[in-house]
């Protein structure tokens, strides 16, 4: 790829966003390998990719997003259980299945 022009630090290369469209392909298999890409619009910075390994990825886990979500209502418990009881109580409606 000619448009990347390798920085001198890090094995940072900088790429214009047209040449980053353009290349992308290219691109991401350099990040795979291990290099940063900083993505420029008019010669600022707009986005930096980095290898998995190198990026500071929050671990996410359903329960993590349940939790979050029963944080908001304030008693969660008590709605749970009265969600559960009426799905219970609901009558069970016929199902039709296509052939």
């Amino acid at each position: 790829m000619t448009s990347m022009n390798r920085s001198s630090r890090h094995d940072t290369k900088r790429l214009a966003v047209a040449d980053f469209k353009a290349h992308m392909a290219e691109a991401l298999r350099e990040v795979e390998a291990g290099n940063r890409i900083v993505v420029e619009r008019r010669g600022k910075a707009v986005a930096v990719l980095v290898p998995p390994e190198d990026a500071e990825l929050p671990r996410r886990t359903w329960w993590r997003d349940v939790y979050g979500i029963a944080e908001d209502i304030g008693d969660f418990d008590t709605v749970m259980r009265s969600v559960v009881r009426s799905r219970r109580l609901a009558r069970p409606r016929a199902v039709k299945l296509e052939d």
